[in-house]
Formats: C-alpha cells, structure tokens, sequence
C-alpha cells in the first residue's frame, strides 16, 4: 500500500480494526427454541431476527423486545420498516410485509447464511435510520473512500493498492 496517500492508509487500517465492533449478531429463542435462531443487535436494540433453514434464512425486522430484558425492540417502528424496506429495494432483495401474533408488522426476506451479509445489510439500515453506531459511523468512511477513489459515478468498485477494492456500498474486497 506504498503508493496510497498515508491518510487513506490510516482510515483504511480503522475500518479492518473497527470490522470486530459491527452489529452483533447472537443466539435467541424469541420465537422458538425448536429452530436455529438469531438476533442482530446494536447498542440497546435488537433490529432484525433470522431463522436459518437449509440452504437460506429469513431475515425480519424485530417488533418486540428480548424476553431477558437485555435489548429492545427500536422505538420508532416504522422508521424501522421504512428504512429496511429501502434497503432491500436497494439490494433487489424482495420482501413481505406481515404481522405478529399482536397485530404488528414486520418485514422478512429471504437470505443466504451469510453472517457478513446479513451485518452489512444491518449496518446499512442502522446509516439510514441515523443510527449513531461505530459500525454505521465506519460504514459512511468506506462509502467516502469509495467517492474519493471512483474514477467515475457508475458506482463501479474503486482500485486502492495491493489487490484491495472498496465497493459503492462500503465494503473493502481483497482480489
């Protein structure tokens, strides 16, 4: 990475360092103790559930808080789907708007067990909900070094150094 401004050097090297401190994804059995089940949590909240199947996941967004009382459901909802809803329109991922067992909607899409995935989609509906998290914060400092890498607006990846990539969405790809 000689040939990159050492500026670019030093955010680069934050952002692999700030890679352990994502939205954390741990077991739960909300829903069921009979299925493989998980939680994508940040800070206090728990935003998102995932029931993991054979091949594929559904991903919802979590309408209720943990029954251990350690993180709870985001307060504002519809924000909530709102923004998770933009996501996936922004990542072709379709979704189905449907309601808990107390009238409460939620989305859930289908996914790959992914557990990176499945952090970058959270982290990026955590950036457009506004969500002050280190991952979001690390998330808006990949997408600038990728606005100021991009030769041009395509959104096509941007060449760093050494075989390294970042992507329009944030993402450093190592090829």
């Amino acid at each position: 990475m000689k040939d990159i401004d050492p500026e670019i050097q030093r955010r680069m090297l934050q952002m692999k360092q700030l890679e352990c401190i994502m939205p954390i994804i741990e077991t739960s059995h909300k829903l069921s103790s009979d299925q493989e089940e998980y939680r994508v949590c940040s800070g206090s909240f728990v935003f998102f559930r995932v029931i993991v199947g054979e091949n594929r996941c559904r991903l919802m967004t979590a309408t209720a808080s943990e029954d251990t009382g350690e993180y709870r459901a985001f307060d504002d909802q519809k924000r909530l789907l709102d923004s998770t809803l933009s996501v996936f329109a922004d990542l072709d991922m379709e979704s189905v708007l449907k309601e808990d067992h107390a009238g409460r909607q939620y989305l859930e899409t289908e996914v790959f067990n992914d557990a990176k995935d499945l952090v970058h989609v959270a982290t990026t509906v955590l950036d457009r909900l506004g969500f002050e998290d280190i991952s979001v914060l690390a998330l808006r400092e990949m997408k600038a070094v990728h606005n100021e890498f991009s030769t041009d607006y395509t959104g096509e990846d941007a060449y760093l150094s050494d075989g390294m990539w970042v992507t329009a969405d944030g993402r450093l790809v190592q090829r």
